[in-house]
């Protein structure tokens, strides 16, 4: 029979108890990273739902900030937030949701930057308000101007009787027109207006306002994380 020395033996006794906790540490360890994988594979599915939901909600043409499909209105954009959010996207409750504009963040109920995004390409319209003082009778607007104001403060030598867009009548007083005026125009094509008048246009007696809108291209980000 061959026989262990007493001092080995005692030796070989804790690097075994050693390697035992070594190994039950490598297997708790491995067992929560498992669990941890597959709860964050459970989670991801959920959280890239509701990201696509609420992604797809807010570029609808009927959705709470676009005018039409993918394009966003840039006034509507402005006054979003998270209460709005979470209205007019209930998929969104019980979840961390940031909603960003490129680098800029729009509406956020958390923090979300752990989770899963969803992007969109957009458009945002935001419309701007220019001003023209025509001091001749004829006057163009360019294209895309999608609505004017014209005010008549008419002096002593100046009475606009009739306004023309594009050729149809669209104001008269046979009197001379006084006061604000809105007209609607035709976003399409340029726009000429020609005012009648038995005098000349005086500086400051006929001023016009119109609308054209201005596009820029950007990413709508849907950031969700359970």
């Amino acid at each position: 029979m061959i026989r262990v020395p007493a001092v080995r033996a005692q030796t070989t006794l804790p690097a075994v108890a050693v390697a035992l906790v070594v190994l039950t540490l490598v297997t708790a360890l491995a067992l929560g990273l498992a669990d941890s994988a597959i709860a964050s594979a459970d989670r991801t599915p959920e959280e890239r739902r509701v990201a696509a939901a609420t992604a797809e909600r807010l570029v609808a043409a009927d959705g709470p900030v676009a005018d039409r499909a993918n394009v966003l209105n840039g006034t509507r954009v402005d006054g979003f937030d998270a209460a709005t959010l979470r209205e007019t996207a209930p998929a969104t409750a019980g979840y961390a949701v940031t909603v960003r504009l490129g680098d800029e963040t729009v509406a956020t109920t958390g923090d979300a930057g752990r989770g899963t995004t969803v992007r969109r390409l957009v458009l945002v319209e935001r419309t701007e308000t220019r001003s023209v003082d025509p001091e001749r009778r004829r006057v163009t607007l360019p294209r895309r101007a999608t609505s004017a104001t014209v005010r008549f403060s008419p002096d002593n030598g100046t009475a606009v009787r009739t306004v023309r867009v594009n050729g149809q009548v669209r104001l008269h007083n046979d009197t001379g027109l006084r006061g604000s005026f809105e007209v609607d125009l035709t976003p399409y094509r340029t726009t000429r207006i020609e005012f009648q008048t038995p005098g000349r246009i005086t500086a400051g007696s006929v001023q016009i306002a119109y609308e054209t809108p201005r596009t820029t291209k950007t990413t709508l980000s849907v950031m969700v994380d359970a």
